[in-house]
């Protein structure tokens, strides 16, 4: 067996600090050092900075930096033109390096959040939010105000107190490169000594390798004679590197020094939009299966532009807004009437029936899943 290449990562933001909020961004690339919150573009806006906020025709959002961060491709950029646009409103983004743990340690300060909106919180995000602080910081969302929430489809929603508006979905997959590999089927392959050394999973603190360890656990379980850590264990053994950050992993994937790693289905997608080889960019949907990471926005319970704020949140959920979205961030829609571009019929790839934990699954779960993980990963099982 190789020795096991673990690296402990405290850079993801994931689940460091006292929030230890886990970010659902679409790399799974998380920032998690700084505690200011910027705007991108856009000035240098402050949550403490409440003066020169352009009054009820300024909108401010909060976003995680990817969403926003490259202007040729991420969804922030075209997003904040379009919205501009059709409500001749301004909208700021905010982006903080430490994402929703910046706002979960305002609010429980007491000090006050200036954005209306949180653009990009996943069911992980939710049960961490709730976990370190008293449940407040976001409101329920009033639907009746939104004319595209009934087209939804019933199968992304995860909130069971209403706040969260599904608008985003990713399927966590394998990529693998199909020149140097053969195509693993199951769980079991990665076990196989053709995957030894072979196989780069980012960090469970990071969005990517999170949804990976509640892909195995929902396989293997938990507690019983081979379970979920059993698995993981046998994948170290192996010669599986955990690094940082999706970002990490995919970086070597790309420089060809990794050609198995955990990603996304949408993979061939990118891959196609860029001229990339595509016979290095295969996916694999294990059993298949995939693990769906659904994404949405939520309404700070402290904020004022009613107005603003529900037209924003129905913009987004509009087909069109849904399908350039899904092209720029490789994602997939939750509006069922939303129609995408060919390439992804061609080649995104879709399971019969995703995995999927939901916020009530991960409520007071979470945590210890995570904690078990680590104590596994230091050697300590």
């Amino acid at each position: 067996m190789r020795r096991r290449a673990f690296l402990t990562s405290t850079a993801g933001g994931a689940v460091a600090g006292v929030a230890g909020c886990i970010q659902n961004t679409s790399d799974g690339n998380g920032d998690g050092n700084g505690n200011g919150d910027g705007t991108n573009g856009n000035g240098d806006a402050n949550d403490s900075d409440t003066n020169g906020n352009g009054g009820d025709n300024t909108l401010h959002v909060a976003t995680y930096t990817s969403f926003v961060d490259a202007p040729s491709d991420s969804p922030g950029v075209w997003i904040k033109e379009e919205f501009e646009q059709r409500y001749d409103a301004t909208l700021e983004w905010h982006t903080p390096q430490r994402e929703l743990t910046h706002y979960v340690e305002r609010y429980n300060e007491g000090a006050e959040i200036e954005p209306e909106l949180y653009y990009g919180a996943s069911p992980h995000d939710l049960v961490r939010v709730d976990e370190n602080t008293d449940g407040g910081l976001f409101t329920e969302t009033d639907r009746s105000k939104l004319e595209n929430a009934d087209d939804i489809g019933e199968q992304h929603e995860f909130d069971p107190q209403g706040r969260v508006i599904p608008t985003y979905r990713a399927l966590c997959a394998i990529v693998y490169d199909g020149r140097n590999v053969p195509a693993p089927e199951t769980f079991e392959d990665l076990l196989d000594p053709a995957y030894e050394g072979q196989i780069g999973i980012p960090t469970p603190q990071d969005t990517t390798g999170l949804l990976f360890l509640l892909w195995t656990l929902n396989e293997f379980g938990e507690g019983g004679e081979y379970d979920y850590l059993d698995y993981w264990s046998d994948l170290l053994d192996n010669g599986a590197r955990v690094l940082d950050s999706w970002s990490d992993v995919y970086t070597q994937f790309e420089n060809d020094e990794l050609p198995v790693i955990v990603s996304y289905a949408n993979d061939r997608v990118y891959a196609k939009r860029f001229g990339n080889d595509l016979e290095k960019h295969r996916v694999a949907l294990l059993n298949g299966q995939s693990y769906a990471n659904y994404s949405g926005v939520v309404r700070f319970s402290s904020g004022t532009n009613d107005d603003l704020a529900h037209k924003f949140m129905d913009f987004v959920l509009d087909p069109e807004v849904q399908a350039v979205v899904a092209e720029r961030n490789v994602t997939g829609p939750t509006n069922e009437k939303t129609e995408l571009p060919e390439v992804f019929e061609e080649y995104a790839r879709e399971p019969e029936e995703p995995v999927f934990y939901d916020y009530e699954e991960l409520s007071g779960n979470l945590s210890g899943w995570l904690d078990d993980w680590s104590r596994m990963a230091a050697g300590g099982r």
